[in-house]
C-alpha cells in the first residue's frame, strides 16, 4: 500500500515533470495551469494545493531534496556540523545521480527564464534557512545566527555552482564530485 508521503511525492514529481515538458515546448509562462494538470493526469485543485504558481513546478525536486537532506543529517546528528553538511549535501548528490535527467532539464528551463529567478531565489532561501538552523543549532545568539546565515549562504553558494557547472558539463561528471570538492573549499568555515 502507498503511503500518504509516497503518494504526495509521486503526485509532485508527476506534476514537475510535466511543467518541465510543457516549459521546453514553449515559454514557461504559456502552459496554464490546467494544462500542466492535465498533462500530469490531477486536477487543477491538485496543483494549487502543493504550489503558489505554475512557476514553483520546475522547482519541486528542490524542495523534496530537503526531506532528503534532513533524514541524512539525522543520521548523523551527533557529528560535528561539517560532517552533518557535508553528509546531507552528499546524499541529495546521490540522488540527483540517480535520475539526472529531470533536474538538469529543470534547471535549463528555468535558467531560461528571468521570470523564474525570482521562483528559484525563494527555494534557494529556503535551503539557506534550513542550512543556518543546522549550524546555529538551538536558541542561537544574535551573532551565532548571522555567522550562521553566512555560511549556509556559502554553502548554498558552492551548491549552486556546482549545478551550475553539471548542468552544462559535456563530460557528464557526477554531480556529487562537484559538490563534494566545492564543499571542501569550505571546510576550514564550517565547524561548530
Amino acid at each position: 500500500m502507498v503511503t500518504r508521503a509516497e503518494h504526495r511525492r509521486s503526485t509532485l514529481l508527476r506534476l514537475s515533470d510535466a511543467a518541465v515538458e510543457l516549459f521546453e515546448e514553449r515559454h514557461p509562462d504559456r502552459p496554464t495551469a490546467e494544462e500542466i494538470a492535465d498533462r500530469a493526469g490531477v486536477s487543477r485543485r491538485t496543483v494549487f494545493r502543493y504550489v503558489e504558481t505554475k512557476e514553483d513546478l520546475a522547482f519541486i525536486r528542490p524542495t523534496l531534496w530537503l526531506e532528503i537532506f534532513d533524514r541524512a543529517v539525522a543520521e548523523v546528528a551527533d557529528t560535528p556540523i561539517r560532517d552533518r553538511i557535508l553528509h546531507g549535501a552528499h546524499q541529495i548528490s546521490l540522488d540527483i545521480d540517480a535520475d539526472p535527467e529531470p533536474v538538469r532539464r529543470g534547471l535549463l528551463v528555468a535558467s531560461r527564464s528571468p521570470g523564474m529567478a525570482g521562483r528559484y531565489g525563494a527555494v534557494n532561501r529556503r535551503w539557506v534557512e534550513r542550512i543556518a538552523t543546522e549550524i546555529a543549532g538551538p536558541d542561537p545568539d544574535a551573532d551565532t545566527a548571522f555567522r550562521a546565515h553566512v555560511l549556509g549562504s556559502a554553502v548554498m553558494g558552492v551548491i549552486d555552482a556546482a549545478l551550475a557547472e553539471w548542468v552544462e558539463d559535456p563530460r557528464g561528471r557526477p554531480l556529487v564530485d562537484l559538490v563534494d570538492r566545492g564543499l571542501d573549499h569550505l571546510a576550514p568555515i564550517l565547524h561548530d
